[in-house]
């Protein structure tokens, strides 16, 4: 998200905009409002809601909220201190103290404490993708349900038969953001008449999709908590070209594991916690061969993956050693009863000849092949 956009998309100022676009831009990686779908929706409203990023704190005094105990305003004075603040207006206690747990991960202020700190552009931004994705407001922009979007920030409820206060705005503000994004995108991918002989060919091979943002600022943090996924993506920084679907995946082991709602939370999670960190380890190696076979990398793969069993100690583990450990004794077998020491079969000499000969050029043949990636399988795998 750059500040441009966001311009565009809020009608915000250009100053605001170099303000907010960084804080937002991180804050709906780690949400998932990542679709221009999302995007649309999630920025319009919160353009509504702070009158175009200017405002982060509620106008009105916030009297009518003490005493109020459904939002955990409990003490004298709760109502003024914790009136709305953020892009999506946070009020009352009991919220600022939920927020405050959800968003520790991420190296939040605590807002009961310190409720000021909601007005901050990070903390406002970052409070309002926490709340939309803690209502789960993905799914309705997914949908294109943007009224229900409204009426559950403005009504308390997606099903409210009343409209949300200025419900036009709201969807002037929609259709303004769903334009800009529909402009930038465009101006992607259309190539300028100056390079319009560089323009890719109509059945030009895909390219590779790039990671996830929040999975590849996440990833470098997993890897150094979790050092065994090194041996699978490096220090994690080539992960965006190769190996996508393996980082995923992983991340996704991770956060089964810990609990946390999202990649970057799990990151952190790691790096307090050395048992939650054990933990995600040890299902990073119950699901190791999944992990190297949703990298691909064919023999050559199948060769680091098994490298790296060896290398940590878990020979056991290695499939390597259990093939050689089943068949080694069948050589053995087969060699004793070439040369008459077992069994009662008779091998003709031409006989003995070829199964010897076609024995020992297995055995050497498969060695050099494994050790030394004379095998066209190998020869064709990308180092």
């Amino acid at each position: 998200m750059t500040p441009a956009l966001l311009q565009a998309a809020t009608g915000c100022t250009a100053a605001r905009a170099q303000l907010f676009a960084p804080h937002l831009a991180a804050a709906c990686a780690a949400y998932g409002i990542d679709t221009p779908q999302r995007l649309a929706a999630f920025l319009a409203q919160i353009a509504h809601e702070s009158g175009s990023l200017r405002y982060v704190l509620e106008l009105d005094d916030g009297r009518r909220y003490e005493g109020r105990r459904d939002l955990g305003n409990t003490q004298p004075g709760d109502g003024p201190r914790y009136r709305g603040r953020g892009l999506i207006q946070a009020t009352g206690r009991a919220n600022y103290r939920a927020l405050a747990e959800r968003l520790r991960p991420f190296d939040a202020p605590d807002f009961e404490d310190f409720p000021e700190a909601l007005e901050e552009p990070r903390w406002a931004a970052w409070s309002a993708a926490d709340w939309w994705g803690a209502h789960g407001l993905n799914d309705l922009a997914d949908r294109g349900e943007f009224i229900a979007i409204g009426r559950e920030i403005n009504r308390g409820s997606r099903y409210s038969s009343k409209p949300a206060n200025w419900e036009a705005d709201r969807l002037a503000r929609w259709e303004r953001a769903k334009a800009a994004l529909a402009k930038q995108a465009q101006e992607t991918f259309q190539p300028s008449p100056a390079n319009e002989s560089l323009a890719p060919e109509p059945f030009q091979q895909e390219r590779t999709m790039p990671l996830q943002a929040f999975v590849a600022a996440a990833l470098p943090a997993i890897i150094e908590a979790i050092p065994k996924l090194g041996k699978l993506f490096g220090s994690g920084s080539e992960v965006a070209e190769r190996n996508i679907k393996a980082a995923e995946l992983a991340v996704e082991i991770v956060r089964d594991a810990t609990g946390a709602s999202n990649a970057q939370a799990a990151a952190e999670v790691l790096k307090a916690d050395p048992a939650m960190a054990q933990r995600a380890g040890q299902a990073i190696e119950a699901r190791w061969l999944e992990l190297t076979e949703a990298g691909g990398d064919g023999i050559a793969g199948a060769r680091k993956a098994d490298a790296a069993q060896q290398a940590a100690g878990a020979l056991w583990h290695s499939a390597s050693f259990w093939i050689a450990l089943v068949l080694v004794p069948l050589v053995y077998l087969l060699t004793l009863s070439l040369i008459g020491m077992i069994g009662t079969a008779t091998w003709s000499d031409d006989v003995r000849a070829g199964l010897a000969g076609s024995l020992i050029s297995a055995i050497v043949g498969g060695l050099v092949g494994y050790y030394f990636g004379q095998t066209t399988s190998r020869n064709r795998t990308p180092s």
